[in-house]
This record gives structure tokens, C-alpha cells and sequence, in this order.
């Protein structure tokens, strides 16, 4: 091996950190240097807006007000007009930068843009937890902590259950929009309010304050306080209300699993009413995200072994398992009977917040009659539009691999006929089928679709990562699916696992050699 040259520039270690805000169009900050930026297509019309070019504060501002006000500029840096503001594009060999964040999907439809989404998701993380530490990235250092709503602000950034309580249970966050300690981006917190807007001001972005407390607005279940000086918008404080108790009732049984380990007790009691499990769908083979159908039509989202949301759509499931004895047909009184008020109204979209999980319930055109409910652990995205791509247990084998042994979602592969588990140090390393009885049944369901003496052309993943005269290997984002046919055709063994195996005779599929 030739020896490093001592005189070669050593690469500097990339401390950029991209924060997206808003999504369409992508705008966001690199919290770094605090510099804005939006994003552009490298490609016509595939919609990544992968290659990211530095805004003006000014620019910054008003598109998140109005995306449709930055969509010149953005034209123009298409055109290769402002090759000179280009923080980032995927010429590297990635996609998106090496730290990115997302903006997370909203479970209603926000009221506005603008950063104090990530700030209102620090309220409920841990002190040392990924969005506490956006929040802090973002306020570079002007958070304040507040001990009451009528107190100023003490110095100290804190954010999280760490910091000082409120009146009502929350966490104020303070921030100053002017003088010494303000705000890095005033403009941004809430688009369309900056320093010195008025209280109509407020009303126009913000709608209606909360009854009783003229300045004070709901935020998706939190509440946004508004501090003026001479009729002027000098700080905007964040507080979470005190969590409301878990309704009584069926409903219950759908909030309950939210953050708490697939195939628990919980999980097998919101499956029971939910008529039991049908199909369980893979996005993709990079996506660690599943989608669990129930017979009865309720949707059940889990990733890394635990609970991420329940959707029930009232069309196919019989609303009298949630809410026996009410009246026929449902009506929004009877749903607010059984949850309480709502925390946040927005279009036909109610919040009900009980604590780290949300429920909305969605409402038809009359705004009277519920149509769909969906609950939600708080701080998780969840799009409905999910891609449902293949189905079956290849699923499960793949979610089990680096689980504890005692999780339910492990103990529950364990115990299908058929399979079995390798274990190292106490987690989860591989699972084989095919080898231990009940061999139809477990290949047939190993995807949906397959037969119970399946080739290796019968499994729908398309071509292998590598390939060879009695093997095959495709590479996922939790593991690895290893296929053996010991006559080269039909499959004798699936290993699901954790790592590739060693001295497998395979080389990398091609078109020119194996198609």
C-alpha cells in the first residue's frame, strides 16, 4: 500500500447542518452559519429539490409566506444563473446532505410556516434528544425559559421536560424578536409576523386567540402568546398545556399502543377490534416503515418495533365498537362526549392531545359527521399516502434483526411454525425458514403472492444485489435476504439477517452476465 503524502490537505470535517422548515417549496436554514437557503430541481419535474441555494433573510421570509414569491429565483438558479450561492447538490454521491432534517408532516393542516414547529417539537423531547438539540440549533443561544406568563424572560436556553414548568404543565419558550438577545431570524419564527406587527396583524396569520386571552393562539394543540410594547410584536412565547387524561372507552385501545412495542399487549388488543391482521406492507426495500391492514380496514403504522399511528376509517369500520351507545348517525357532539373539546380546530380537522399522543378526527363536507380517526405518537410524521410495495413476513424477519430477544415482535416470530431464530448477545441476528418443517407454509408467506414451492424467480423483489449458480442476495435497509436453491431453481432455504454470509460462491448481478 502506497504511503500517505504528509503534504496532501487533509479534508476538513463538514459541520454543515441542513433544517428544513417547509416543504413546498423546500426552505429551510444550514444552522451552521444561519444562512437560508432553498431547494431546486437537478432534474426536470422528479420534485427532490436536491441541490440547495443560499436566500437573503429578506428572501427567506417572504417565501415562507408565500412559496409562490421565490419561484423566480428558483427558475434562475435552474438555469445555472447563481451557480455561486450553492451550498449543496448531489454531485457528491448523495442525495441529501450527510446531517438533514426534515420538516415533519403536521397530523393537521398548519395555520402557517415558519420555524417555531421545531421548536414546538422540543417541548416534549428529552434534554439531549434530536429535536431539542434543532431547537437549539435554530435559537443559537436566544431561547429563554419563562416561569409564568406574566414573568420576563430568564437567560439560559433550556428547552425540554428539564425546563422550568409553566402555570398549565408546559415548558414556556420565550424568544425575543428585538435587542440584545433576539431572535437570529424574527421574520421566521411565524411567517407573515415580525417585529413590530400589530395585534390585526396577528389576527390575519394566527385566526381567532383562545376565549379569554385576546393574544394568546392555539398551535396544534400548544398555544402561541404574544407580548407587545406599544401596540408593537416584541416576543412570542410557546407553552404546552397541562396533558388531558386518556378517554374512557373502546377508543382508548387505539391510543394506548402509540410508542409502546409491536405485538404487545397493547398492540394485540388494538388488532383484536380491529377484526385482526391481513396484510403487512413494505414501502420499499430502504424504507423501514411498515403499514399493517386490518381486516376491518383500520391501518396500523410501526417502525423499529413500536407503534407509530392507527388510522380507522368510519366508512369500514363500525363506530359502534368506539362509541357504544351513541346516537345513529354519528354526529361531532357524540365525539366530543366521549374525547372532550378539542385542543385545535383546523378546516374539518379536530386535535385531541392527550399527553405524547394525538387524535384527529376528520370530519365530512356537512362538518358534522366523522369520517375518519386517526392517532398519532406525538412527534412522529405520518403520511397516509404511504406506498404500500410488497407484503409478507419478509417484513417481520427484517424489523426483528438487532431487537432484544424479549421484545413481543421477536418472541412472536419465535413462535411461528417453521422459523428459526439466531440469536448474539441477547439481540436478534438472522432468522431462517425452509429448514425446519412447515416449509410451504412459511415460503408462501414470505411474500405475498408466492407459491408454497417457490423458484427463485417467484420472489418479487426484482433482480438480486449478487448472484450465483444456487444463490442469491438483495440488499435491504435493515439486513440481508439470502436465497438458496440447492438445484439451482427452487428455493430450499431463506436466511434473513442482520449481515451478508461469508464465502458465499455469488458476484454483483448484471444485465450483460445474469439477465
Amino acid at each position: 500500500m502506497a504511503k500517505r503524502d504528509r503534504k496532501a490537505t487533509r479534508r476538513k470535517p463538514d459541520t454543515t447542518c441542513f433544517v428544513q422548515v417547509a416543504r413546498e417549496p423546500s426552505i429551510g436554514v444550514e444552522v451552521s452559519t444561519g444562512r437560508p437557503w432553498v431547494g431546486v430541481d437537478q432534474q426536470v419535474g422528479h420534485g427532490s429539490a436536491d441541490a440547495l441555494f443560499a436566500l437573503t433573510e429578506e428572501q427567506y421570509a417572504t417565501a415562507l409566506a408565500d412559496g409562490w414569491e421565490i419561484r423566480p429565483f428558483m427558475a434562475a438558479c435552474w438555469r445555472g444563473e447563481h451557480d455561486d450561492l450553492r451550498l449543496f447538490d448531489p454531485r457528491g454521491g448523495a442525495w441529501t446532505p450527510g446531517r438533514w432534517f426534515p420538516s415533519r408532516p403536521r397530523v393537521i393542516p398548519p395555520r402557517f410556516a415558519g420555524e417555531l414547529w421545531h421548536h414546538a417539537d422540543a417541548l416534549a423531547d428529552t434534554p439531549d434528544g434530536e429535536r431539542t438539540a434543532l431547537s437549539r440549533a435554530l435559537a443559537a443561544g436566544t431561547a429563554h425559559v419563562r416561569s409564568g406568563p406574566d414573568s420576563g424572560p430568564v437567560p439560559g436556553g433550556g428547552h425540554g421536560p428539564d425546563a422550568v414548568p409553566g402555570p398549565d404543565g408546559g415548558h414556556p419558550l420565550t424568544f425575543a424578536l428585538t435587542g440584545d438577545g433576539a431572535y437570529p431570524r424574527p421574520a421566521a419564527l411565524i411567517a407573515g409576523l415580525d417585529a413590530g406587527s400589530d395585534r390585526e396583524r396577528a389576527r390575519a396569520v394566527l385566526g381567532d386567540p383562545l376565549e379569554g386571552a385576546p393574544d394568546t393562539y392555539p398551535m396544534e394543540g400548544d398555544r402561541v402568546r404574544l407580548h407587545y410594547t406599544d401596540g408593537g410584536l416584541t416576543r412570542i412565547t410557546l407553552e404546552r398545556p397541562a396533558p388531558a387524561p386518556l378517554p374512557a372507552g373502546p377508543i382508548c385501545a387505539f391510543l394506548a399502543p402509540l410508542g409502546r412495542p409491536e405485538a404487545g399487549t397493547e398492540f394485540q388488543e388494538a388488532v383484536r377490534l380491529a377484526g385482526g391482521t391481513a396484510r403487512r406492507w413494505a414501502v420499499s426495500s430502504g424504507v423501514t416503515r411498515r403499514l399493517i391492514v386490518c381486516d376491518g380496514g383500520v391501518e396500523v403504522q410501526v417502525q423499529d418495533g413500536r407503534v407509530l399511528s392507527t388510522r380507522i376509517r368510519l366508512d369500514t369500520f363500525d363506530a359502534d365498537t368506539l362509541f357504544p351507545g351513541a346516537a345513529r348517525p354519528l354526529a361531532r357532539a357524540d365525539v366530543h362526549r366521549a374525547l372532550g373539546p378539542p385542543a385545535a380546530i383546523s378546516g374539518r380537522a379536530e386535535l385531541h392531545r392527550y399527553g405524547p399522543r394525538d387524535l384527529v378526527v376528520r370530519y365530512g363536507p356537512d362538518g358534522e359527521a366523522p369520517k375518519e380517526i386517526t392517532t398519532v405518537l406525538g412527534g412522529a410524521g405520518v403520511s397516509h399516502r404511504i406506498h404500500r410495495w410488497r407484503s409478507g413476513e419478509f417484513t417481520l424477519f427484517l424489523d426483528v434483526l438487532g431487537l432484544d430477544t424479549d421484545h413481543p415482535l421477536a418472541q412472536h416470530v419465535r413462535r411461528l411454525a417453521g422459523t428459526r431464530v439466531r440469536t448474539h448477545a441477547g439481540t436478534v441476528i438472522a432468522v431462517t425458514i425452509g429448514d425446519r418443517g412447515h416449509r410451504p407454509e412459511r415460503l408462501a408467506a414470505f411474500a405475498d403472492g408466492m407459491p408454497p414451492a417457490p423458484t427463485r424467480t417467484d420472489l418479487p423483489f426484482g433482480v438480486p444485489t449478487y448472484t450465483g449458480d444456487r444463490d442469491d442476495l438483495r440488499d435491504f435497509a435493515q439486513g440481508w435476504i439470502h436465497v438458496h436453491a440447492s438445484d439451482g431453481e427452487t428455493i430450499t432455504t431463506i436466511t434473513v439477517s442482520q449481515d451478508p454470509p461469508r464465502s458465499l460462491p455469488v458476484h454483483r448481478w448484471s444485465a450483460h452476465r445474469d439477465r
